[in-house]
């Protein structure tokens, strides 16, 4: 990510597994951690969906073909939550679950 990050603080690739205190990167290292605070850098992968059902956008705050932020515009009956660039995160997911909970339950 390149940000100047306390002295304490390292970045470090994708984060593979964590044993006790010893995390393990896919580029082979390994390192005693305190804490994990940033690790999955909110890459949009969905490999477990068929080419045709994924989504096809950056990570931005408004992602392009979802209605109010989580209707797939190509399949409404798909919903993508969590998919805005990280401001209010674990807020807007709980909003944005609920919204398409009540999508599901009082279809109009």
């Amino acid at each position: 990510m390149g940000f100047k990050w306390p002295d304490n603080w390292e970045e470090k690739p994708l984060l593979e597994k964590v044993d006790g205190d010893m995390a393990f990167f896919a580029d082979g290292t390994s390192k005693h951690i305190d804490a994990i605070i940033l690790c999955t850098g909110y890459l949009h992968h969905f490999p477990f969906l068929p080419e045709s059902l994924c989504l096809k956008t950056d990570n931005r705050l408004w992602p392009l073909d979802l209605y109010k932020g989580v209707a797939w515009e190509s399949n409404p009956k798909l919903f993508y939550l969590g998919m805005q660039d990280q401001w209010y995160t674990f807020n807007m997911f709980d909003a944005q679950a609920w919204y398409v909970r009540d999508l599901i339950m009082e279809p109009h």
